[in-house]
């Protein structure tokens, strides 16, 4: 029998590269504290200041102490991985949205941007306050994928569980 075919075997019946799914979303509930954790979120320091019932009021954003690529749960629940045999070797690869990609390595927008302040005016409800960055944001980089020593050591012991390794 291949060799490489009967590792691929042995590894996809374990489902090793789930391993990746499950260090990612851990990451991302710890806020990246595995990792030196992940840079704040820029609803926990925004007011606005809106009138309600005839007062100016400041107002606090919706996300106020929300946790980075968690709380729609879209990001969170879209990550997979697959495995598959290469030369010299096996690939596990994290495979994730779009946004997942951006909020890997961070990006900047052009601007202008509408930024909504309510989850009514996320939603398109018309009349909500909105905060305007002419100049576009930026967003700092949250890696999702990271390999420091404890993950790495995590996925070789997993691995070597899969291989029949004690």
């Amino acid at each position: 029998m291949d060799i490489r075919a009967e590792l691929l075997k042995r590894l996809s019946r374990a489902n090793v590269a789930r391993i990746l799914v499950k260090q990612a979303q851990v990451r991302i509930k710890g806020r990246g504290a595995d990792i030196g954790g992940y840079a704040a979120l820029w609803a926990d320091t925004a007011t606005i200041k809106v009138k309600r019932r005839g007062k100016v009021v400041e107002m606090d954003h919706y996300r106020k102490g929300g946790t980075p690529l968690y709380d729609t749960g879209e990001l969170f629940r879209g990550l997979d991985a697959e495995q598959s045999a290469i030369p010299g070797g096996v690939m596990l690869t994290l495979k994730g949205s779009l946004i997942a990609a951006f909020q890997q390595a961070g990006f900047k927008t052009s601007g202008p941007n509408v930024i909504p302040f309510t989850r009514a005016g996320v939603r398109g409800q018309r009349g909500q306050p909105r905060w305007y960055a002419k100049n576009g944001v930026t967003v700092p980089a949250r890696p999702i994928m990271a390999m420091p020593a404890t993950a790495q050591r995590e996925v070789a012991r997993t691995i070597a569980r899969a291989l029949g390794a004690r």
